[in-house]
């Protein structure tokens, strides 16, 4: 018995933060749904790219020097939600479907991350791909029971008085008879910048110029010039962060990549390559800063969920694989879908799928697909985009068991101070744990 006590206090004390583990600048990007095949499938597509058609080429972070993977179920069932499994990655609590910030019967809040960062006294701010209010961030600053409360999220954003939200915009920003999420920030001394522009004040927001989509920046594969971007948000997070005391005191900035997901829902196989390689971006402005603070910086990756269940391999084409014809497609499914709505009649509906998809050039089609794609623009026509994606990715050799989330492992990496503690098999709750202990060691 005392040989068991023993050994439990020296596991407690090893996980306690040695001399000189004490990070100053902690990154906590989060791929929602990226699960270990997303990450294949974008490494394999790097490799063609550079000529090599049987290999992988590493992404910047999956070479890091931990690595790990997390389990992720939620205290209800075995598959989450972002909500859930949003929570349980910002508290290190579990919780039930749809909850956001609070335990599982809703009686109590629980304290993220990116608070317990700012009551430390370093500076703290969240960012996103997608709205501000979505399940993943909100999990970082708001207490509801249920996800889709976005205006009471977003009112949260206000009261929490974390130093920096970025991302599309908010979902609902008004509510009848009260005052409006943009109001209530402007009161509480944020000032709200719109496109890619320094930040100014000493609480800030940052969002897309007015009349963009609030619910998500443009998809990577979709993106335009001067369009908002992850990687341009995680830079503008940075130097805001470090000023007014971050450069003295340190911060917590969480990313989150949060249209792997919704890719991996439409089982848009090369929207989904072009998410995660945007992700990569955004980490590789990260590990710009930490090439110049490594002795302060510690940063982890990992996932939420998987979604999607991607599989690598197809029966149709045996044990062969042409993940680079996922190249040729050039416009997301949801855009080709508004493309070939906007087509009078099939003629002109196929030469959008030659331009879009590369079918007939770089992806060639026998006339039974040509035939399959026609039959369905005619009888089906909004659900044309859908068959023609697919049509790609079965002849690529990517395939889908899901269009909604699955119970599958996600991955780990870490590097910096402290990264070895991210290594082995965890559960989300413990990511969190850890980085708990980092941050209150930090001060």
């Amino acid at each position: 018995m005392k040989k068991t006590f023993l050994f439990l206090l020296l596991l407690a004390g090893s996980l306690v933060c040695r001399a000189g583990e004490r990070p100053k600048y902690i990154f906590y990007f989060i791929g929602d749904g990226m699960g270990h095949n997303a990450l294949a499938l974008t490494e394999a597509c790097v490799a063609s790219e550079r000529g090599d058609s049987v290999g992988f080429s590493p992404l910047c972070f999956t070479q890091w020097p931990a690595v790990g993977f997390a389990t992720t179920w939620c205290a209800t069932r075995r598959t989450t939600d972002s909500a859930a499994a949003g929570t349980a990655l910002a508290s290190g609590s579990k919780t039930s479907v749809g909850t956001i910030g609070m335990n599982t019967d809703h009686s109590a809040p629980v304290s993220s991350l990116a608070v317990v960062a700012r009551e430390q006294g370093m500076r703290s701010g969240v960012a996103t791909s997608v709205s501000i209010d979505h399940a993943t961030p909100a999990s970082f600053f708001a207490h509801r029971p249920n996800r889709g409360m976005s205006y009471e999220i977003g009112r949260d954003a206000s009261t929490e008085g974390l130093d920096l939200y970025a991302g599309s915009g908010f979902l609902k920003p008004e509510r009848e008879g009260e005052v409006s999420v943009y109001e209530a920030l402007t009161a509480a001394g944020y000032t709200v910048t719109r496109g890619d522009r320094p930040l100014k004040g000493t609480r800030a927001v940052l969002v897309q110029e007015a009349g963009a989509d609030a619910s998500k920046l443009p998809l990577a594969i979709d993106r335009r010039p001067g369009d908002l971007s992850l990687p341009a948000i995680t830079r503008r997070s940075i130097d805001f962060l470090m000023r007014d005391g971050g450069r003295r005191s340190g911060f917590f900035l969480m990313v989150e990549g949060g249209q792997i997901d919704w890719a991996a829902h439409d089982n848009d196989a090369a929207s989904l390559v072009h998410e995660v390689r945007d992700f990569e971006q955004a980490i590789g402005v990260a590990v710009d800063f930490y090439r110049a603070h490594p002795d302060e910086t510690l940063i982890v990756v990992t996932a939420d969920h998987e979604t999607g269940g991607l599989a690598l391999g197809r029966s149709n084409l045996g044990y062969d694989t042409y993940f680079d014809l996922l190249s040729a497609q050039r416009s997301s499914k949801g855009a080709l879908k508004d493309s070939l709505a906007g087509a009078s009649e099939w003629s002109e509906a196929r030469r959008v799928l030659e331009r879009r998809m590369g079918f007939g050039g770089a992806v060639s089609l026998q006339p039974k697909e040509w035939e399959q794609l026609e039959k369905t623009y005619v009888e089906h026509p909004s659900r044309t985009a859908g068959v023609a994606v697919d049509l790609l990715a079965r002849r690529a050799g990517a395939g889908w068991t899901t269009g909604s989330h699955t119970s599958a492992y996600v991955p780990v990496f870490a590097i910096g101070v402290g990264a070895d503690r991210f290594a082995g098999r965890l559960d989300n709750t413990e990511v969190a744990d850890r980085l708990r202990r980092l941050i209150e060691a930090a001060r």
